[in-house]
């Protein structure tokens, strides 16, 4: 449903500024949710066998014309050396300065190619597989480019992959490990409080919960929502930060 709604949507054609900015934002949540399940697939958990879990995933991640081969092999060694620098292939997402941050997340899916190419952790079945992987997004969108117009494609599919590019990597990946904490594993990410949180990013939110729990669904991770302790309406939402003398802070 997710991925035919946000391809879907490039067939319609706003016909106002506030109707393009809607369309932009309805398709941008819709590619992040794909994004979060094809998280859920790097784990096992969207098939039942190995071979359907990996096509479910690399479905999800179509209409973010995102490789699953890079991903997947770069999520699990993410968990595995969670913000060990150079070993870490999502630590790219530390900025040295500020204003590198946005053009970090930006730059985050092609970065993984790049590591792993360095690493000599590609070899002929990867390039197989990315090359197959990518020949059925062009092919996708090609047909999308046939009956909409590139100007249609682009000005819709744009605006939307920077925006799903900041929604995923900053408040999901940097604020969630700011800190780049290196102690044990329950001070190496954060969660988020709230159900608005959960529900809004499928369980995403709750990302050290995710990482000391891995072979949990996303719904099963629910149990782990803790409530906001200063309560009330706020703009932005509070993380749960656990520092390496097992203190709360915010």
């Amino acid at each position: 449903m997710i991925v035919a709604c946000a391809l879907g949507s490039l067939l319609y054609t706003p016909q106002s500024l506030a109707a393009y900015a809607l369309d932009v934002l309805c398709r941008t949540y819709l590619v992040f949710l794909g994004t979060v399940m094809a998280h859920e697939g790097t784990h096992g958990l969207l098939g039942r066998t190995g071979t359907s879990n990996s096509w479910w995933a690399r479905l999800a991640l179509l209409p973010s014309m995102v490789p699953y081969t890079n991903f997947r092999r770069t999520h699990l060694l993410h968990h595995r050396f969670t913000n060990l620098g150079d070993r870490d292939p999502d630590h790219f997402i530390k900025p040295r300065r500020d204003w590198e941050l946005p053009l970090r997340t930006i730059a985050m899916p092609h970065h993984w190619f790049f590591w792993l190419l360095k690493r000599d952790q590609i070899d002929r079945s990867h390039v197989r597989d990315l090359a197959l992987n990518y020949a059925g997004i062009l092919f996708v969108y090609a047909i999308f480019l046939n009956i909409v117009g590139p100007a249609r494609l682009f000005s819709a599919m744009f605006p939307t992959l920077i925006l799903v590019s900041l929604l995923l990597w900053y408040p999901f990946a940097y604020l969630t490990h700011e800190g780049f904490s290196t102690g044990d594993a329950a001070t190496r990410s954060h969660d988020y409080y709230g159900q608005f949180m959960f529900w809004f990013s499928m369980g995403l939110s709750l990302h050290r919960a995710h990482h000391m729990h891995p072979h949990l669904a996303w719904i099963e991770l629910r149990q782990f929502v803790r409530q906001d302790p200063i309560g009330g309406v706020r703009l932005l939402p509070r993380r749960h930060i656990t520092r390496r003398t097992n203190t709360d802070a915010s």
